[in-house]
């Protein structure tokens, strides 16, 4: 079994000093959540933030405390040859599978709708009301519309946010959206609903495609229930399918963890096999598990956030809440996704 050093930051006062712990487990995270519950600390409930680095390590954010985890896979010991004996050769393995950029998903807190408000009551007109000149776009708005250039598409709200906005904070996204995804009550067509969500999902991250993959109980492959994106029409021509566990996607809804990467294409663990079949580049990627009561139905991933920009925590945010809004959806379509399971 593997052996990792576990860091663990200080926490004044139940952890007065920092820690390196030497453990064995299956896998980096394991050994963070073995380290943590050595210590007596809880586990870590909000999002939290992965990134590789250069020698190998993996670096955890905790973003509600702001402590660093590190967590390095050691070397095991060579067995060395008796003296006078030249060394046996190597065993051939397959390298073990490298630690993707994982965030655990939370329990995505309900998002409170601000009610809109009410409409002003009539009111006697002032005697002599000046004629305002029509609103016109702010300088800073056409040097956007100039950087974009001819033939660009316009700009697209959600409520009130654009892409030529100010970031708006998570919980001010997930507010907008949750009163848009209330439209989602009167969708009963499987495909038109997680199109809808999917159309939500890439463009509130601002990202250049996406997909919605779903899985049988009990089956062994995602499929594409929903796509957008130059290639859509390609990967819905083609029938692809990703097998659970494969890739980033599948090690997603195989272990019902969200999975952030900056660069794909230096992933190990990206299946490349889509992306060549319909010749689409992938840079970015960010997939999030449609789960439903402890059951994963499935997965939703966007793909290349415009303007070569890492994915935060916003985005993270948003994706979460509609792969959770897309299995409750799909759950409402089957109202016992279990009665076949139970009648075999």
């Amino acid at each position: 079994m593997p052996r990792f050093e576990v860091f663990v930051p200080a926490a004044p006062p139940k952890l007065p000093i920092d820690l390196t712990l030497r453990i064995d487990a299956e896998h980096w995270l394991a050994a963070l959540k073995a380290g943590l519950q050595r210590i007596g600390e809880a586990q870590m409930a909000n999002n939290v933030l992965c990134d590789i680095q250069a020698d190998g390590a993996i670096h955890v954010t905790d973003p509600g405390s702001g402590r660093v985890f590190r967590i390095l896979e050691l070397q095991q010991p060579q067995p060395t040859a008796p003296a006078g004996r030249p060394p046996p050769p190597p065993p051939t393995l397959a390298p073990p599978p490298p630690a993707p950029r994982v965030v655990v998903p939370p329990d995505v807190p309900p998002v409170l709708a601000r009610a809109p408000a009410p409409p002003p009551g009539p009111a006697a007109a002032p005697a002599a009301t000046p004629a305002r000149a029509p609103r016109r776009p702010s300088a800073q708005a056409d040097r956007v519309e100039e950087a974009r250039g001819p033939g660009a598409p316009p700009t697209t709200p959600i409520g009130r946010i654009t892409r030529a906005a100010r970031p708006a904070r998570a919980e001010d996204v997930l507010a907008e959206l949750f009163l848009e995804v209330a439209e989602l009550e009167g969708i009963r067509d499987r495909r038109r609903g997680l199109e809808f969500l999917l159309d939500l999902a890439v463009r509130a991250t601002d990202c250049e495609s996406g997909s919605i993959f779903t899985a049988d109980l009990g089956a062994d492959e995602l499929g594409f229930a929903a796509v957008r994106g130059p290639s859509a029409a390609r990967i819905e021509a083609l029938g692809l399918k990703v097998p659970m566990g494969v890739g980033l996607v599948g090690f997603c809804a195989q272990e019902n963890v969200c999975v952030a990467v900056s660069d794909a294409q230096q992933d190990p663990r990206f299946y490349r096999a889509v992306s060549e079949a319909v010749g689409y580049e992938t840079r970015s990627l960010l997939c999030a598990p449609a789960a439903h009561e402890g059951q994963v139905l499935g997965a939703v991933e966007v793909l290349n956030k415009r303007g070569g920009q890492p994915f935060g925590e916003r985005d993270l945010a948003v994706v979460a809440y509609l792969a959770a809004q897309a299995a409750r959806f799909l759950a409402s379509l089957a109202p016992d996704p279990f009665a076949a399971r139970r009648t075999t």
